[in-house]
């Protein structure tokens, strides 16, 4: 899952106009009718843990702003999160949340 969201998420990096990475190639595949090898995600989506991104999908679209960009997603966040959905998230599940959360702010980082 985590190779797979590295990936995904390396195409959300802005140039210096906000254009994402994955905008430009898509204008490449435009032009040429050809997708760019660097759209195609080299990892499978682990299928099984489906519910686990959709679950970071949620605490990452409610994630606070700080000074030098987006916040990570703290135990509290998810512990609400689970209270206000009614979704129930096992500790390995957590883990998984907390790698991609660090995954992500790698990538608004770089």
């Amino acid at each position: 899952m985590c190779d797979w969201a590295e990936h995904e998420l390396s195409l959300l990096q802005t140039d210096d106009k906000g254009i994402t990475q994955r905008e430009h190639l898509e204008q490449v595949r435009k032009m040429t009718g050809h997708a760019p090898e660097e759209l195609e995600n080299p990892y499978e989506f682990p299928k099984l843990l489906s519910h686990v991104w959709s679950f970071f999908l949620q605490l990452s679209q409610a994630r606070t702003q700080g000074f030098s960009g987006p916040n990570p997603i703290s135990y509290p966040d998810i512990q609400s999160w689970k209270e206000l959905t009614g979704n129930t998230i096992n500790p390995y599940e957590v883990g998984i949340l907390k790698r991609l959360d660090a995954i992500y702010l790698s990538s608004t980082r770089k």
